[in-house]
C-alpha cells in the first residue's frame, strides 16, 4: 500500500483540486490548513488507487460518489461523549451561579470513574486529572454571574440592563458538532439539571456541520463503547439503554434528550442557517483547522452570533490569546471567552 508520505502534490494540482471541489460541493475548502487538505485529498488518492493528482482530479471529475465520500470524510470528527469533562462541570457552575443554587443541592456526576479514565489515558495523566476540578477563575468570577443573571429574572439583571438572547430561553450552538456526542453533552447536562431545579429555563440547542454522513449518525444517536470512554456512569446509566449487537453492545441515546437538538448541515465558513443570537457557543477544536488567512473571517461569524456578555468555549489546545474583537479571555485552563464591549478587568 502507498503511503501518504509518498505521495507529491504541487501548487498548480492543489489548486486545480480545490477548485474543482468548491464547485463540486459548494464548500469553503480554501478556509482551511493547505496542510490539512493535502493529507485527506492523498488519503482518497490511497483509497480509490489513484498514483498522482491528475489521476485523482479525474476520477473525482467521473465519479459523483467520490465527492460525497470525500466531505464525508472531511468532518472533524474524533470525539466522545463529555470530553474535557472540566470544561462540563465548568458549564455546570456557571448555570448553577446563575440560579445561586448549591452544587450539593444537585445530583450530577460528571467526573468519570477513574479506571474507565485509565483505559485510554496514561496512569499519570489520569492521577493528575482526576486531582483537576473546573474552577471559576477568581478576577471573573461575578462575570460568570452576569452572564447567566437572566436565568432567575432577579432585580440585578434589569440593573445591568443584559438582553438575552430569548426571554426566559438559553440558546446554544454547538460547533462543529461532528457526530453528535458534544451537543448531546451538553442537553444531558442541561436536562440533568432541569428535572432537578424548578427554575431552570428552557433552552435550544443548535448542533452544525458540515459532512451529512456524520448528521445523519448524530441523529440516529447510536454510539460504540469508544464514545463513551469519558462518560461517568451517572451520565451513561441515566440517558443511555444498551443493543446487543453481534460483536457485543451498542449505546442508544434518550429519545427525550434527542428532541432538544436541531441538527443542522451547513458550511459554517459561509454563514449559519438559523436565525438565532447565542448565548453559548461551542466551537471546539475547529480553528486549528483554518488557515491564518480566514480564520478572522470565521471568527467574526462566530463573534457576531453571540449575544452581548456570552461564552464562547474553544478546545483546550485553542486560543485567541488574551482576547479577539470583543472576545475576552476569562478562562484560560478551559479557553472560555466573554464577548464584552467593556473592560473586563
Amino acid at each position: 500500500m502507498k503511503l501518504i508520505e509518498s505521495i507529491h502534490i504541487d501548487n498548480f494540482s492543489y489548486r486545480r483540486l480545490i477548485k474543482l471541489l468548491k464547485i463540486k460541493t459548494g464548500l469553503n475548502f480554501e478556509y482551511y490548513n493547505k496542510h490539512f487538505i493535502e493529507k485527506r485529498i492523498k488519503s482518497r488518492m490511497i483509497r480509490v488507487n489513484c498514483d498522482d493528482p491528475e489521476d485523482y482530479l479525474k476520477h473525482i471529475s467521473s465519479q459523483k460518489e467520490e465527492i460525497k465520500n470525500f466531505v464525508d470524510g472531511f468532518t472533524i470528527n474524533y470525539t466522545f461523549f463529555i470530553r474535557d469533562y472540566d470544561v462540563f462541570e465548568t458549564l455546570q457552575d456557571i448555570l448553577l451561579h446563575g440560579l445561586n443554587v448549591s452544587k450539593k443541592d444537585v445530583d450530577s456526576d460528571i467526573k468519570p470513574d477513574p479506571s474507565k479514565l485509565a483505559n485510554f489515558r496514561t496512569k499519570a495523566n489520569a492521577a493528575k486529572n482526576l486531582k483537576k476540578k473546573a474552577h471559576l477563575i477568581s478576577k471573573p468570577e461575578k462575570y460568570y454571574i452576569d452572564i447567566f443573571i437572566f436565568l432567575n429574572q432577579l432585580a440585578f439583571y434589569k440593573k445591568l440592563k443584559l438582553v438575552p438572547s430569548e426571554k426566559n430561553s438559553i440558546n446554544i450552538w454547538s460547533c462543529p458538532c461532528a457526530t453528535g456526542e458534544e451537543p448531546y453533552s451538553i442537553a444531558m447536562i442541561m436536562d440533568n439539571l432541569k428535572t432537578q431545579v424548578p427554575r431552570f429555563p428552557k433552552y435550544r440547542i443548535v448542533a452544525s456541520d458540515i459532512a451529512h454522513e456524520a448528521i445523519e449518525k448524530a441523529k440516529i444517536g447510536i454510539y460504540t463503547n469508544d464514545a463513551m470512554k469519558e462518560i461517568s456512569d451517572y451520565y451513561e446509566n441515566k440517558y443511555f439503554t444498551k443493543q446487543k449487537t453481534n460483536f457485543g453492545h451498542n449505546n442508544s441515546i434518550s429519545e427525550r434528550i434527542k428532541s432538544n437538538i436541531d441538527f443542522v448541515e451547513e458550511d459554517v465558513t459561509k454563514g449559519h442557517n438559523r436565525p438565532y443570537k447565542y448565548d453559548i457557543i461551542f466551537c471546539r477544536y475547529l480553528l486549528i483547522y483554518f488557515n491564518r488567512e480566514n480564520r478572522p473571517k470565521f471568527l467574526k461569524i462566530i463573534e457576531n452570533r453571540l449575544v452581548e456578555n456570552g461564552i464562547l468555549i474553544l478546545g483546550k489546545t485553542e486560543t485567541l490569546f488574551d482576547s479577539w474583537g470583543s472576545l475576552k479571555l476569562i478562562d484560560s485552563r478551559n479557553r472560555i471567552y466573554i464577548k464584552s464591549h467593556s473592560k473586563i478587568y
